[in-house]
């Protein structure tokens, strides 16, 4: 058998090679999805976003969900909101956006970052669009900011606790040892072939656009900064909506929720159904046979759904 220390120099040169190719790969996806808006640097932290549309008429801010970044709602929604004025956000850590390195970040937190963004653009009030993780988000606008907020529209929102467990290479992704191992080299060298059929589940019943994946700049995910941020809020998922979620009846703003009884991610009756029940100026739109990526088949509805937002807010 040959000696341990033969063993050993073996295993750390595997390891090396293996952190070698997975920083490899993401640089490679960095090049392929280069950021393509501006960005914006608060308090040291850059945010990446892009705008769209005409910039005379009343702001509309999109915030995608989890694991994801701006370009996943701009490819469902850029041509039904070719004339309204949209600000497309990369949330704080995903897509080219930084975050503070602190593990106790918060949707609160995230709030203020993006109300203290909407202030640097001069943009004193805007509808919010929020899908999924991106409409707990928004919600914790309304509580946090309400003056900044005209109305919302919460696309198959993730809102209530207890929607079960952080999958467990998230919860690993915070591990001694093994969480290194995990973001830097097996994420990005085995990560992008379990992404189209991450897509297929959150489309569901419905089918994924042709070339989702690579149009939707979802690879980006794989990398160790996006995916450690991502993993961190999916692990404290349930904390953070458990602090916020008996606030919700509390927000008089108009609100549409669009959701499908047919999502397999979020369930609709448990988060859009009770959450829009509570709260007195909300509305639920349910969208026969969508999936939890409704906002792809069916972009018309939410552009809809923010101009309802609006005139509600100006009566």
């Amino acid at each position: 058998m040959p000696p341990a220390g033969l063993i050993a120099l073996i295993a750390l040169a595997g390891l090396f090679l293996g952190a070698f190719g997975g920083w490899l790969v993401s640089r490679r996806i960095g090049k392929t999805h280069p950021p393509e808006g501006e960005f914006l640097e608060i308090g040291g932290i850059r945010l990446h976003y892009r705008r769209s549309g005409d910039p005379a008429r009343p702001a509309i801010l999109v915030l995608h969900g989890a694991a994801s970044n701006l370009e996943e709602p701009r490819m469902a929604l850029g041509e039904a909101f070719a004339g309204e004025n949209v600000i497309w956000l990369d949330r704080p850590g995903l897509g080219w956006s930084e975050r503070p390195k602190s593990r106790r970040w918060s949707p609160a937190d995230e709030a203020a970052l993006i109300d203290n963004f909407l202030d640097r653009l001069e943009i004193p009030e805007t509808v919010v669009i929020g899908h999924s993780w991106g409409g707990a988000i928004a919600m914790r606008l309304a509580m946090d900011h309400p003056r900044r907020i005209t109305g919302l529209v919460l696309v198959a929102p993730a809102l209530s606790a207890w929607i079960g467990e952080a999958a467990w290479f998230n919860s690993a992704s915070g591990w001694p040892l093994v969480g290194p191992l995990l973001t830097r080299i097996i994420i990005p060298l085995v990560g992008h072939g379990q992404l189209a059929a991450g897509a297929r589940s959150a489309f569901h019943p419905e089918t994924v656009p042709d070339d989702y994946v690579a149009a939707s700049r979802l690879p980006l995910i794989l990398r160790p900064g996006n995916w450690i941020a991502n993993a961190r809020d999916m692990m404290q998922v349930n904390r953070h909506l458990e602090m916020q979620e008996e606030g919700y009846e509390n927000i008089t703003l108009p609100t549409v929720f669009l959701a499908g009884k047919a999502d397999t991610v979020v369930w609709t009756h448990r988060h859009s159904g009770q959450v829009a029940a509570r709260m007195a100026q909300a509305e639920l739109r349910l969208i026969s046979g969508a999936g939890h990526n409704l906002h792809h088949h069916h972009p018309r509805a939410v552009l809809e759904a923010a101009i309802a937002v609006r005139e509600r807010a100006q009566d």
